[in-house]
């Protein structure tokens, strides 16, 4: 484990209060900001890049559901298939 990082870090609560100041900072800025910090952290020349942070991709079980319009009016995220660049 992490330097720092607790068993107790790693429940429910703490990571869903993570996720809402994520949410709350704005997802959009924070993917801009993390690379261009990184950048300059490690002085890439920025005469030229290319940042895609419209695609990603989820590991793991999710189930299918039986009622995709019920999750997509309620709010939910509904995972699907589509187009893979990782393949």
């Amino acid at each position: 484990m992490a330097e720092g990082i607790q068993p107790e870090h790693l429940k429910d609560e703490p990571l869903g209060r993570v996720l809402d100041k994520l949410y709350d900072a704005g997802l959009t800025e924070i993917f801009i900001r993390v690379p261009l910090s990184a950048a300059d952290r490690f002085e890439v020349k920025m005469d030229s890049f290319h940042l895609d942070s419209s695609s990603f991709h989820v590991h793991g079980d999710y189930g299918t559901g039986t009622d995709d319009e019920a999750s997509a009016q309620s709010g939910l995220i509904t995972i699907t298939y589509g187009y893979s660049r990782d393949h």
